[in-house]
């Protein structure tokens, strides 16, 4: 059995919230660690790492694209620790798809084989298609849409899988399943604070053009 005690030893800790600092260690650090680990270590986590990059492409793929891509990797991966992320963030994705499309007035989506579809399908019509219980993120997200307040929306997002993989990652002591949860909990940090990086930037912008224009006026 391998051990991977120095491996997660040598990684810095993360904070106990995702907005509660600065990333303990860069992509490109975290990058060149998780290169020592031997081949079919990487390729599990390469399989995370791809799922990622594209969840985080922009949303507005057909239906049927993001149903064959949860097809595919559920035929492609086989660890089951990763299987159960991907699942995490497919059953969001595809609740957050379902509202958007209830609020506007459209019709139900095409959703993929998980047991949250069954609910969305019977219950399209009642408010958050009675998965308050089992889903209790969902309410505050919606009442977030429902006050214009999109970046709380998000961080109700990111909350839920945050505290979701902590609890798993309690589960788990320098194992590589820890280095598993490591990794996933790093890409929320990574997007949060991109997110914030880029609304910065957005109010810097909108400040240059304010002053700008009172300069012109003057």
């Amino acid at each position: 059995m391998k051990s991977y005690y120095m491996f997660v030893a040598s990684l810095p800790p993360l904070p106990s919230e995702f907005d509660a600092g600065p990333i303990p260690i860069t992509a490109s650090t975290l990058g060149d660690r998780l290169s020592l680990l031997d081949d079919q270590d990487r390729h599990v986590l390469d399989q995370l790492a791809d799922f990622f990059r594209w969840d985080r492409q922009p949303v507005d793929r057909s239906d049927a694209e993001v149903i064959e891509k949860h097809q595919q990797l559920r035929k492609e991966v086989h660890n089951p620790l990763v299987r159960k992320l991907i699942h995490h963030r497919f059953q969001m994705r595809t609740l957050v798809a379902a509202v958007r499309c209830q609020r506007d007035g459209l019709p139900m989506p095409m959703l993929p084989d998980m047991s949250v579809s069954k609910s969305i399908r019977r219950y399209w019509n009642q408010p958050y298609f009675q998965l308050i219980t089992r889903v209790p993120w969902l309410e505050k997200f919606c009442r977030a849409l429902d006050d214009a307040q999109p970046q709380l929306a998000q961080r109700h997002l990111f909350d839920e899988l945050w505290r979701l993989w902590s609890r798993l990652n309690q589960r788990y002591h320098f194992s590589f399943e820890s280095i598993v949860l490591y990794l996933a909990r790093w890409e929320i940090l990574h997007r949060w604070s991109s997110q914030n990086a880029d609304r910065g930037r957005e109010r810097f912008d909108h400040l240059v053009d304010e002053i700008l224009q009172e300069t012109n006026n003057n």
